[in-house]
């Protein structure tokens, strides 16, 4: 997993609708109506910006994690993320973040991870010791030949029937080296997995999230997620002008929701804050 540095204490966490002014999506009409235009922008989102920033809210399995990222995908390519527990409380609305964090960060040339660590580190779903760890690797940039690999492509040409009639998927590759932040801003997996049947989804209309109008869709799941998941259907809201994914919430059968990714604020193609790739 990937996390600030300078959270100190209990932050109190609000789940309010956070608008994030954002000129760029807010003027830009909603008029994506075609399943597959929808599932070519995900597969393919990050040739649709080149800078992101942000904050959401995920939930899966036993985590309950809030994410804060901030990523650049233009020449340079480089990604920060930091990671911490949501303390659940019968009351939603008085959720705290815990202050103990993770860090990754892809500083163009290292990989960086930092662990804060805890004295109650078992009861927390982010620090693996008592004792702070900071780990740094020297990587590879992507090339711009891997970058253009399957650029452009649609599902068809993600998902393709081998000759022995087994499945095969096949991806892109990431130049940012992003963590937890890539299921929202290059959402491969979930345009593949919940969308490859356009029988089981529709585009149902728009809503505005975070201050950004997004394209709404909801559907059932497959068995394997169904399963996998412990839920029957699905909604997504995707912002139209880039494909990234804002909100994916799962429901059982009672209606009772499973799997969450929830975007409380987010910046597209704006400024970054450069200090945040040099923390380490």
């Amino acid at each position: 997993m990937l996390f600030s540095i300078t959270f100190v204490g209990i932050t109190k966490l609000s789940f309010i609708n956070e608008k994030t002014a954002n000129a760029r999506n807010l003027e830009k009409s909603i008029d994506i109506k075609d399943q597959g235009e929808i599932q070519t922008l995900m597969l393919n989102a990050i040739d649709h910006y080149r800078t992101v920033q942000g904050t959401f809210e995920y939930i899966a399995a036993d985590y309950h994690l809030l994410v804060d990222y901030q990523v650049d995908v233009s020449e340079n390519p480089r990604s920060y993320e930091k990671v911490q527990s949501i303390k659940e409380t019968s009351d939603h609305y008085t959720d705290t973040v815990e202050s103990e964090y993770e860090l990754a960060i892809y500083d163009g040339e290292n990989l960086i991870n930092y662990n804060s660590g805890s004295s109650d580190y078992k009861t927390t779903d982010v620090t693996k010791g008592s004792e702070l760890v900071t780990t740094k690797v020297q990587t590879s940039k992507v090339t711009q030949e891997e970058r253009n690999y399957l650029k452009g492509t649609t599902i068809k040409d993600r998902v393709v029937v081998e000759e022995d009639g087994e499945k095969a998927f096949y991806f892109r590759v990431d130049p940012a080296y992003m963590g937890i932040a890539k299921t929202s801003l290059l959402p491969e997996d979930i345009a593949i997995g919940l969308l490859e049947n356009k029988k089981n989804w529709e585009i149902i209309g728009k809503e505005e999230i975070a201050g950004v109008n997004t394209v709404v869709i909801k559907g059932k799941l497959e068995k394997y997620y169904a399963d996998k998941w412990e839920s029957e259907s699905f909604k997504l809201n995707i912002d139209p002008g880039t494909g990234i994914v804002l909100v994916m919430e799962t429901y059982d059968s009672s209606g009772k929701m499973k799997d969450l990714i929830r975007t409380h604020d987010i910046k597209i193609d704006e400024e970054l804050d450069e200090k945040l790739f040099e923390v380490f």
